[in-house]
Order: C-alpha cells, then structure tokens, then sequence
C-alpha cells in the first residue's frame, strides 16, 4: 500500500515541508554513504531559510498551547498524561529556542563560503575548493557528524513540536474504505471543522496516483497515470482519512 498526505491549508503544508527537511536530515546523518555531507549543507540551508523564521516559532507555540487545553478536556488516561507532560517540555524548549534568523553563520566562514559555492551555477563541489576537499578528506566521519550536529542542534524544538503536532494530526485521520466510482470519490466534509489533512491509501501497484481538490464542504479525488496521464475510468478501492488539529 502507499499512502499519500494532503494538506488542507498553507500552515498545515508548512509544518510538514519542514518536517521532510528534518527527515532528510536525519537520513543523510544516519547515512555511510560517500557525499552524503553535500546534500547534508543543501538540507542545512534549507532549514536555515525556512524554519528560523519568528512566525514559525510562534505557530508551534500557539499549536502546542491549544493542544494542552484540549487534553485537559479529555480522560486523563496514562497517555493523554505522558503526552501533556511532553507537550509542556517541547513548549518549555520553544520559548527558550534562539534560533538566528536566515543565514547567520557567526564565525564561521567555513560554512558561509560553502553557502557562496552553493549558490553558484555548480552548487557544492570540492573542485577549486580545497578547504572543502581537506574538510571531507582528512577529518573523521565522526568529526564531520558532530559538525552538522552543532549547527542543526538549535532547530532541534522546532523538530520535536513540528514532529509532535503532525503526530497528533495524523493520528486523528480516522480511515475508512471506500469506491472511488469510474475513477473518481467526492466527501462530504463538516464546515463547522477545520479540517487539515486528507489521507489516501491505495494500492502500491496501481499506476495512477490521486489529485484532490477541496473547499469547506467537500473534497474531491481523482487518479491519474503517472506516465500516460489519463484519468482513470473504473472503480478503484481506496481508504480515504480526514483529520484535524
């Protein structure tokens, strides 16, 4: 099965744009293969760009904050417990986050002329660049590890109340099967919900993929082939989940 998420609107898509930067991160810093330290400073950039911004911040803090009163409302089972403890520290590190707007690289030049190289018609390379070329080739991997550790540590409360909020909308998706008839389902969405996330599983096999479309009363799913690009005219099961925050 392969399982496709749809944000419902520009805050929620933020939220999980930097959510797949910090996935990266964490792929390319688990990772033994060689290179993987340029695409590591492309990933470093990106989060610097994106999620040093105040607003940001100042979303999760609000999101975080709505959640723990609405925990309060609920049973206080061992799990609502640890997940309002959890939510007060991730809140508790929000605040006392300082995070540098855009690029700031303080000191280190190192990092600000690999920032001048990527944004040349090449990008990163270790050519003409011979700083960059002993860097990769005579610090130890562990070295080069702890290096980015340092400069993505400050974005760690980010991560956590990005990772922490998307968690608790997805687990609210509650899924259901349904027939998308002659290659297309509409649902009935309650305008009185803010509703964030649209969910699609579907069969990994199938050659088409879903295209939604919504508003506050309904959402719309149609497939199509991802090399012919015509839509699909037969019934196809589907389960589609809706949640939100």
């Amino acid at each position: 099965m392969i399982k496709y998420e749809f944000p419902l609107n520009e805050r929620i898509r933020k939220f999980m744009r930097v959510e797949e930067i910090f996935i990266k991160i964490d792929l390319l810093t688990t990772s033994k293969k060689n290179y993987t330290e340029f695409s590591l400073f492309e990933r470093l950039f990106e989060l610097m760009l994106t999620a040093s911004r105040s607003d940001l911040k100042v979303d999760l803090i609000q999101e975080i904050e709505r959640q723990k009163v609405k925990l309060k409302s609920k049973s206080k089972t061992q799990a609502n417990n640890n997940l309002m403890v959890r939510l007060a520290k991730i809140k508790n590190a929000l605040e006392k986050a300082k995070v540098q707007p855009g690029f700031y690289f303080g000191n280190d030049k190192f990092l600000q002329e690999i920032k001048s190289r990527r944004d040349s018609p090449y990008g990163i390379t270790s050519v003409d660049f011979p700083e960059f070329d002993y860097w990769l080739q005579n610090e130890s991997s562990l070295v080069r590890k702890e290096y980015f550790k340092q400069k993505i540590g400050p974005f760690n409360p980010i991560k956590d109340a990005i990772f922490v909020i998307l968690a608790i909308l997805r687990s609210n998706a509650k899924e259901e099967l349904v027939v998308a008839s002659e290659g297309s389902f509409q649902k009935k969405l309650d305008p009185t919900l803010k509703n964030d996330l649209i969910t699609v599983i579907m069969n990994l096999r199938s050659n088409y993929y879903p295209i939604v479309s919504s508003n506050k009363y309904a959402a719309s799913i149609r497939f199509e082939h991802y090399i012919k690009h015509n839509s699909l005219d037969k019934n196809m099961k589907l389960k589609i989940g809706i949640g939100s925050l």
